[in-house]
């Protein structure tokens, strides 16, 4: 799930440190141990439903037609 920093911290598992403002993604456990204690972050976005999504159709690759200029030096 996408949420906003509120409050800098350190991230205990990661060793970083997010300033306010930085969006970052955590899953639905680490996001309820950052608001359990302190409001350290918001959510932005609700997390997807589980489905399975299908890919996107392949485009089939263009060809690519270069002409080759031979560049003979005239002495």
């Amino acid at each position: 799930m996408r949420v906003q920093v509120v409050r800098p911290f350190k991230d205990k598992h990661k060793k970083v440190v997010y300033q306010k403002g930085a969006e970052i993604e955590v899953t639905k456990e680490r996001f309820e141990e950052l608001t359990s204690a302190a409001p350290f972050v918001k959510a932005i976005s609700k997390p997807a439903p589980e489905e399975k999504k299908k890919p996107a159709p392949k485009k089939p690759a263009k060809k690519k037609t270069t002409t080759k200029k031979s560049a003979k030096k005239s002495r």
